[in-house]
């Protein structure tokens, strides 16, 4: 049995061999191109010689896990966690923070070049942003709650997997999530309640997930419960008592009874407070919920806003589609004379509205849908179309329909390099050219990347 990176190895001889890294994947994991094939290897660095053994053979890859590093990257450091390896939250705490901002860049770079056809020069000098802190950065943090042999266990899942990794802290979590969760765990540990922990498969248990946030610059804490069917009056004052030990300054429960992974539901009520905290980006304050789209890393998050922002200079109407809580959609409303947001989630929208009227602003016009729906009745004409859209990119028809508006500009905000390409490929079949291209490190000691990229059309 072998360690590396606090994971466990089991050695065949016959299945361990030597393999030369030359790149690393979407998701971080090493690759490594051999006369038999594709072997992804998880645990090794770009120009690293390593000796792993092979776990899997599919028809056109196998993958291997890192036995012995028999040359190192220069940019290998030792994981600062004690889960890492085990806990599937993070991919590159085995690389300093430079090689992780030269492995994002290099990301975006392969997916605009292989999966959108545009030529590698147009990246050259891609820089990745410095996340203004790297450790104890994310501000919110969802653990999800297993029944195990009678007791009632969290963590997070290890990689690829619904197993729970049993962790009493994590590093990138910011303090205040840390301490609610130490909290929270202790008393689960130290108690016995009547409700138990979640079964996937039966989708029995009334315990699903703990959910922590925070305000970086505020301080403000909120804790959700998110249970599975109805509790007793029973239960649910023993869940405020255990919340309550955190100190956290609003409690909620969430109820969620869908089988699935999905983790929340649709329905929130409060325990105790408002069920809202806040956030200050810049010079805006910002209210969020449970349920409510907020960035995970707030410095960074303000420096992504401020750049997104610097693009729509002299715009005066501008278009932004899937608008979220409104965060974003300050910036763009100090820039510009209007601003159309376009959300699909109807509390978000509502917290939107909050939020732009918390921050005196009053020429948004903030509407309900989903953006394939609702761009085909918009009838204004734009300077530019900001868009933010979920991992899966955006739906053909909007790219077609802002392609319609015969906008200038378009900002495009995306979280996957692989999707963000494809879409600037059809952007690029109607005439829009790239001008610049900017990735944030939003997600530090992950495979994670933020990108911003700019489009003009004479």
């Amino acid at each position: 049995m072998k360690i590396l990176n606090g994971k466990e190895f089991t050695i065949i001889n016959n299945n361990i061999k030597i393999f030369e890294i030359s790149g690393l994947s979407s998701d971080g994991t090493g690759i490594s191109r051999t006369s038999d094939g594709v072997v992804f290897v998880q645990g090794a660095l770009p120009g690293e010689k390593v000796r792993a053994e092979i776990v899997s053979r599919k028809k056109d890859f196998m993958i291997a896990d890192t036995v012995s590093v028999e040359k190192s990257s220069s940019g290998r450091v030792f994981p600062k966690c004690r889960y890492y390896g085990k806990c599937g939250g993070c991919q590159l705490q085995h690389a300093d923070y430079k090689t992780q901002l030269e492995i994002k860049s290099g990301l975006v770079r392969d997916a605009m070049t292989r999966i959108g056809g545009f030529e590698a020069g147009i990246f050259d000098g891609l820089e990745c942003v410095k996340s203004p802190e790297i450790w104890g950065y994310r501000n919110k943090a969802a653990f999800p709650v297993q029944g195990i042999n009678g007791k009632i266990v969290t963590g997070f899942y290890r990689a690829g997997t619904h197993r729970l990794e049993f962790i009493k802290k994590c590093p990138v979590n910011a303090v205040k999530i840390n301490e609610i969760y130490g909290k929270i765990l202790s008393g689960l540990e130290n108690n016995h309640y009547s409700f138990d922990g979640y079964n996937e498969r039966a989708n029995t248990g009334k315990l699903r997930h703990i959910i922590a946030r925070t305000g970086i610059n505020t301080g403000e804490s909120l804790l959700s419960f998110v249970i599975n069917g109805k509790l007793s009056a029973k239960n649910v004052k023993s869940l405020a008592l255990l919340g309550n030990s955190a100190h956290p300054d609003t409690i909620t429960l969430n109820h969620n009874s869908k089988p699935g992974n999905v983790i929340l539901g649709n329905y929130t009520e409060n325990l105790t407070g408002s069920g809202l905290i806040s956030e200050r980006l810049g010079k805006y304050k910002l209210n969020f919920d449970t349920a409510s789209f907020f960035q995970v890393n707030t410095g960074q998050a303000e420096n992504l806003f401020s750049y997104v922002s610097s693009k729509t200079e002299g715009s005066k109407n501008i278009l932004e589609l899937y608008s979220g809580t409104g965060s974003l959609t300050c910036w763009l409303a100090e820039k510009s004379e209007n601003v159309t947001s376009v959300e699909e989630f109807k509390g978000a929208v509502k917290m939107a509205v909050r939020n732009l009227e918390t921050n005196n602003f009053s020429n948004v016009r903030a509407l309900c849908g989903k953006s394939e729906d609702v761009i085909s009745g918009l009838k204004d004409n734009y300077d530019a179309v900001v868009m933010d859209p979920p991992r899966n990119g955006c739906e053909r028809s909007v790219l077609e329909a802002v392609n319609d508006f015969c906008v200038k500009r378009i900002i495009y905000v995306s979280c996957n390099p692989a999707t963000l390409a494809r879409d600037c490929r059809i952007l690029s079949s109607h005439g829009y050219n790239i001008e610049s291209v900017r990735a944030f490190d939003m997600f530090p000691q992950t495979a994670h990347v933020e990108t911003v990229i700019s489009l003009f059309k004479k």
